[in-house]
């Protein structure tokens, strides 16, 4: 037997019941019998009883009898209660939990472009909820929260509302429907990754003590990590819970193209050939040739273009556009490929860098042993370029040639601040007897102190370089091992010459572009003239970079042995070149790449020390990309200390988002080192952003450095919304699909809110209560009462 308390009899038993709670009872004993032993044994008693009564003193009324068996009847049924312990068992019950999660990963701020029609229709409702730009997350917002929030209102009427946020599978925090409104509001795309399986198995583990009527998803149905949704749904389907999805996004595959990673050298100089690589991706456009341009920023002409083929979905490939800029100055380039019909959106079709344009002289030092062809034509070709001041050193030169050569030094020069005056330094085949140690010691001090680091060219010779500088303080910035190095054979004849061929890495530094396009410059490099002479170098320092390699000849590991490599030291560079016949490339051409070749590697090799001493102060970063989530490390210092602000607050930095609104950040002093002002930008969002120093007003152009915020890989991935899974998942655990344009009928779908049972209250004991006593007495007593008026005592 069981049923519902009346409230009435709730307040007679002490049982205090909740908004929307009930109690439920049911009766139990101590009896082991079945239960079609009892009905039988009533039956038994009940006919006896009434069979005996009825056959007693029939002068007495047949009423009269029937009466007394009823009343003996009630006295052995209250002895039968006492001996079965009969119990009031009790259990409350309350309304089924409805469990609604939103779906708050990053790929929910997509903005996605849907027809026209509906467009309008969504951006009203956006509009009508006080929230912003059309993205699936605001969607979900307007949703839950137009009319006051009518679903959410209308889902606590009937049901317990449980509301989750996928991020961390977290419960909100709100005590009631408005708190919830607002925390709903405030939210925002932040999940590095979307876990819909394990949120959902989550949320029912959660809620495992009272299975809930159902889950509401508001989603873009993109799981990028942990359980699918399909395998959410089986165990959701083994829990008799329906899965209502809402499907935010649009189905129709997403067309975008995307320019990212975008590279180029800080400081160049007139008339050398800049590479602006980057990296193109587009969805839905395979196939399709683009234009690519280069633009200075506010200019609408186009400085260069090149045209490129889309790839895969989502597959970036990585690309190149040169350009030799004619003119010195700071110019602020945009790169942008031309904007498709379709496209989900055109921000991120374009990036921007800062490139300063120099046309001055690089001042450079060359020592050479003996006067080589190498040395003769790199000297003579280095005083032709107006860029160029040279100073050369010949250790074996007479004095007239001396005086007659305006470039050549009659001495080495010994004193530190005379050779650092220089930007570059090229060691050609020189005795190292005739250096002192103190000399060579400055040239290494050269090449890496601190902050302004200069270049140091090596270029091997027959007789002393480099193998007589073993042990001295030069061999441990050589990029290549010298115990493994060897000259060849001098008695052998060098008959066979060999075209040098460059790296990968090569073709994609600025010093090797000989041609005005990559495909040029590959030609070029395969149609030089060959060369003869060369130092076998198998073994190479860690982290050297290799330019140029031979085509055939291979080390122990099978690696090419290398012509031109560098590596950093310090913050200076560090170029090594195991041959002195560049001096062949003028064959019929004269000192058309021959000369290409050495100014763009000087150039190259002197930015460093160039671009840090032509600034009173530098901002930069610790990285140029970064992950959604990881902080920004910027950093100004100021060269000369005397113009750092005395305030150890006094450099504000603005911060330019792309396509954002900007904002000023103060860095504060470092504690150890007056000129350098530091802070650190917590968890920007994604994008490109450019920073530059607003105070204090330095001289000329204001710093400034650029860097990117990308999304964690997988989660832009696939940005389609996945609406057959959505489908798939409701129709398994017999839900219900929606879109938003009919979302308004969840809340007429949901299931009835019966009540269900939420926890056991302690048993109510019947058979030992006061008033079953009475009623025995009463009854006992009301029998004598009737005997004694019928004459039957």
């Amino acid at each position: 037997m069981s049923g519902t308390l009346p409230h009435w009899i709730e307040r007679l038993l002490g049982v205090e019941a909740g908004p929307g709670e009930g109690t439920v009872w049911s009766i139990e004993h101590s009896w082991g019998w079945p239960p079609w032993v009892t009905l039988l044994a009533t039956v038994f008693a009940v006919t006896f009883v009434v069979m005996i009564y009825l056959r007693e003193n029939r002068e007495a009324s047949r009423r009269l009898r029937l009466a007394l068996a009823a009343v003996r009847l009630g006295i052995l049924a209250i002895v039968l209660l006492m001996i079965a312990q009969f119990m009031l068992s009790l259990e409350r019950t309350g309304l089924p939990y409805v469990a609604v999660l939103v779906d708050d990963s990053l790929s929910m701020s997509i903005v996605d472009r849907y027809d026209e029609k509906l467009r309008k229709k969504l951006e009203k409702q956006i509009e009508k909820a006080g929230l912003g730009q059309l993205s699936r997350l605001n969607l979900a917002k307007a949703l839950l929260c137009e009319d006051h929030g009518k679903l959410l209102g209308g889902i606590a009427a009937d049901y317990k509302l449980r509301v989750y946020f996928l991020t961390g599978t977290r419960p909100a925090s709100a005590a009631n429907i408005e708190e919830l409104l607002e925390e709903t509001k405030t939210l925002e795309a932040t999940g590095e990754s979307s876990r819909l399986g394990a949120a959902v198995h989550t949320v029912l583990d959660d809620l495992r003590g009272t299975a809930p009527a159902a889950v509401v998803l508001l989603s873009d149905g993109i799981n990028t990590d942990g359980p699918t949704l399909a395998k959410a749904a089986e165990y959701s389907r083994r829990k008799g819970v329906p899965l209502f999805t809402v499907g935010l996004g649009d189905e129709k595959p997403v067309r975008d193209l995307k320019l990212r990673d975008l590279l180029v050298e800080e400081v160049v100089f007139v008339d050398d050939i800049v590479q602006f690589e980057f990296k193109l991706s587009g969805t839905g456009y395979q196939g399709r040739r683009v234009q690519i341009m280069l633009r200075q920023q506010g200019k609408p002409g186009v400085l260069a273009k090149m045209e490129a083929t889309i790839g895969p979905d989502g597959q970036p490939q990585q690309l190149r556009l040169p350009y030799r800029p004619e003119r010195e100055g700071e110019f602020r380039y945009v790169v942008e490929v031309e904007s498709l019909e379709g496209e989900l959106e055109t921000e991120n079709n374009r990036q921007e860098r800062t490139v300063r344009v120099r046309k001055e002289q690089i001042r450079v030092l060359f020592v050479q042993g003996y006067p080589s062809f190498e040395f003769r034509y790199l000297r003579n070709m280095l005083t032709r370029d107006d860029t160029i001041q040279l100073n050369t050193f010949l250790q074996d030169a007479e004095l007239e040639y001396v005086e007659q050569d305006s470039a050549a030094l009659r001495v080495f020069p010994v004193r530190r601040d005379e050779l650092f005056q220089y930007d570059v330094i090229m060691l050609g085949d020189v005795n190292p007897a005739l250096l002192s140690d103190s000399v060579m010691q400055n040239v290494a001090e050269f090449v890496d102190q601190q902050g302004k680091g200069g270049a140091l060219i090596f270029i091997a010779g027959p007789e002393y370089m480099p193998l007589a500088y073993r042990n001295t303080p030069l061999a441990r910035l050589m990029p290549v091992d010298l115990n493994s190095a060897r000259y060849p054979d001098p008695d052998q004849v060098l008959s066979e010459g060999f075209v040098v061929q460059p790296t990968e890495l090569g073709l994609a530094s600025p010093p090797l572009q000989l041609g005005l396009t990559p495909t040029e410059t590959r030609t070029i490099w395969q149609n030089l003239p060959p060369l003869y002479w060369m130092l076998e170098a198998p073994e190479l320092k860690p982290a050297v970079h290799v330019f140029l390699e031979h085509p055939q000849q291979t080390g122990r590991e099978g690696r090419r042995l290398p012509i031109a490599c560098m590596q950093y030291v310090g913050a200076g560079k560090v170029l090594f070149h195991t041959t002195d016949e560049t001096w062949r490339w003028r064959w019929r051409t004269g000192d058309v790449f021959f000369a290409r070749y050495w100014i763009q590697m000087i150039r190259y090799l002197s930015r460093s020390k160039l671009v840090e001493g032509d600034r009173s102060a530098t901002l930069s970063t610790d990285r140029r990309e970064y992950r959604r989530g990881e902080s920004v490390r910027l950093r100004v210092r100021f060269a000369d200390q005397r113009l750092a602000p005395a305030a150890d607050d006094g450099v504000t930095v603005v911060l330019e988002h792309q396509g954002h609104t900007t904002r000023r950040m103060k860095l504060r002093r470092n504690k150890a080192t007056r000129g350098v002002f530091e802070g650190v930008l917590s968890k920007p969002l994604i994008g490109n952003y450019h920073a530059w120093v607003a105070l204090p007003t330095l001289e000329g152009q204001a710093p400034a450095t650029d860097f990117t915020v990308m999304a964690p890989p997988g989660e832009f991935e696939r940005v389609r919304m996945a609406a057959a899974e959505l489908r798939r998942v409701a129709e398994r655990t017999k839900g219900r699909f929606y879109t938003p344009a009919t979302a308004h009928r969840l809340l007429k779908d949901l299931p009835e809110g019966h009540q269900v049972p939420v926890e056991s209250l302690p048993p109510k004991p019947l058979w030992n209560k006061w008033p079953v006593l009475l009623l025995f007495l009463i009854l006992l007593v009301g029998e004598w009462i009737l005997r004694k008026a019928g004459g039957m005592v």
